[in-house]
């Protein structure tokens, strides 16, 4: 990283930045800072920084992006092109970051007054809950900071766009009057959508989700989710990225998600048929309060879970789960999962963990929440197992389901030390079966084996190519 001269410049705040030469807005968060802008080709971009700096990471790795330190020791240059979230880290600090937004040009942008469109232009709205029925548009303006959540609720064709901000810093937390249960209907959840068809989430940065799921999709059809940036400082665990829940037909494209939760994460909670789910083109940061990147689990049922395609993604930064998961906590069978073209820049545990497991979030989980408490195997390799005495396992075993037919192909490790990965069945009658790794790789050397790719393995078959 060679250094260039920096211009002059008065003492500067924690973090000032430029885009081709004019000043480019951040918005402050505890851990850093965060700025959206419009990628017309290629931009020229300068952070400036209240400390010294010797080293600096722009992620993912595969944008290609070399970065320039000034000889003041106080600014970064460099230059970026297209669409692709950019996270920008100091001396290998991650609790002083700026992630950098640039998105792509609308088309057919609706204008104020525009039929079945609630439009929100540029400045700072506190609508509260918003909901959308059936063709109904929230369209957040570039430049618009919207404090509030939105829920839709058996519609079709709603849609919410824009490049704005929806904020849920003042959203209900757990505990709070009124706001209780695990998605409370949507009033805790930053974009809920139940029993929808067709609806769309695109272009939109959601902020600080505190303590409930993100965007959380039940029984929907035929959801697709684009271009869409969700980051949530909070230190509240149980904040995922998005849910796919019980839900088909789903498309899940070209997204950024730091949180402290799973980042995209498959469930079946409603057990139901739940096929044909595809996530592509993400860049990824779980956080390390709990959580995984990539996850189909805990809760399966017992309908099955197929036709589940996860391609071309950036796991950053995985601080305290697995890479890549699949959790069975329950006796549905997940099955025909591919997880394709995947590179792991920095994870600090697992890399591979796919389990058939009892665990706190099953069907058959303990009445009560003392005794999931004390059952609890604190500090073990699965957040969330439970114990039970060797007499309880006929009976938690046939609660259990089965893992089959995975495979994981071009999976690509291109930094920090090397996870170990956990292949697990319950017993060999709930087993994981029939996966294919291929193409595994730890910093270009290829890994065709278990104990080169430091694999736990029982009651699973695995084939290495």
């Amino acid at each position: 990283m060679a250094g260039w001269a920096a211009t002059p410049a008065a003492p500067p705040s924690e973090f000032e930045a430029w885009l081709n030469g004019r000043p480019l807005e951040l918005h402050d968060f505890p851990q850093g800072a965060f700025g959206l802008f419009e990628a017309a080709g290629a931009a020229d971009l300068e952070i400036r920084t209240g400390f010294d700096v010797r080293w600096v990471d722009v992620r993912p790795r595969s944008a290609g992006v070399a970065p320039a330190i000034g000889n003041d020791h106080h600014a970064v240059r460099f230059r970026a092109a297209g669409a692709v979230p950019l996270t920008v880290e100091f001396n290998g600090d991650l609790s002083r970051v700026v992630h950098l937004f640039p998105y792509e040009p609308e088309k057919d942008a609706p204008g104020p007054g525009t039929p079945n469109v609630r439009y929100f232009g540029p400045g700072l709205h506190e609508p509260g809950l918003i909901e959308l029925r059936d063709g109904e548009t929230l369209y957040l303006a570039p430049g618009s900071w919207v404090k509030g959540n939105v829920r839709s609720i058996g519609s079709r064709g709603a849609a919410i766009r824009g490049r704005g901000v929806l904020d849920g810093s003042d959203i209900g937390i757990p505990g709070a009057a009124g706001v209780v249960g695990p998605g409370s209907n949507g009033l805790r959840n930053m974009v809920y959508l139940e029993g929808t068809e067709g609806a769309t989430i695109e272009g939109i940065t959601i902020f600080n989700c505190r303590g409930a799921w993100t965007v959380y999709m039940t029984g929907t059809t035929g959801t697709r989710v684009d271009g869409i940036r969700i980051l949530n400082p909070s230190v509240n665990y149980g904040d995922d990225g998005i849910d796919i829940v019980s839900s088909s037909r789903v498309l899940v494209e070209n997204i950024f998600v730091r949180t402290n939760d799973d980042c995209v994460v498959v469930k079946n909670l409603g057990d139901v048929d739940t096929h044909d789910i595809t996530v592509r083109h993400a860049v990824l940061w779980n956080m390390p309060t709990g959580g995984n990147g990539l996850e189909i689990g805990f809760e399966t049922r017992n309908r099955p879970i197929h036709g589940v395609r996860f391609e071309d993604v950036d796991i950053i930064h995985v601080e305290r789960g697995s890479a890549i998961s699949i959790h069975n906590g329950d006796a549905a069978t997940v099955e025909d999962v591919d997880f394709k073209d995947i590179r792991v820049e920095d994870a600090h545990r697992k890399l591979i963990d796919f389990a058939v497991v009892y665990a706190q979030y099953g069907a058959d989980r303990p009445a009560t929440g003392e005794e999931n408490s004390r059952r609890l195997d604190r500090g073990g390799a699965w957040d969330g197992l439970l114990s039970y005495t060797p007499d309880e396992k006929p009976l938690r075993a046939k609660f259990r389901g089965h893992i089959r037919d995975i495979r994981v192909t071009n999976l690509h490790v291109v930094g920090g030390a090397l996870p170990y990965s956990v292949l697990a069945g319950f017993d060999r009658e709930h087993s994981v079966e029939n996966v294919l790794i291929e193409g595994l790789q730890y910093q270009g050397r290829p890994i065709r084996g278990a104990t080169e790719g430091r694999f736990s393995i029982e009651n699973a078959s695995v084939e290495f190519r």
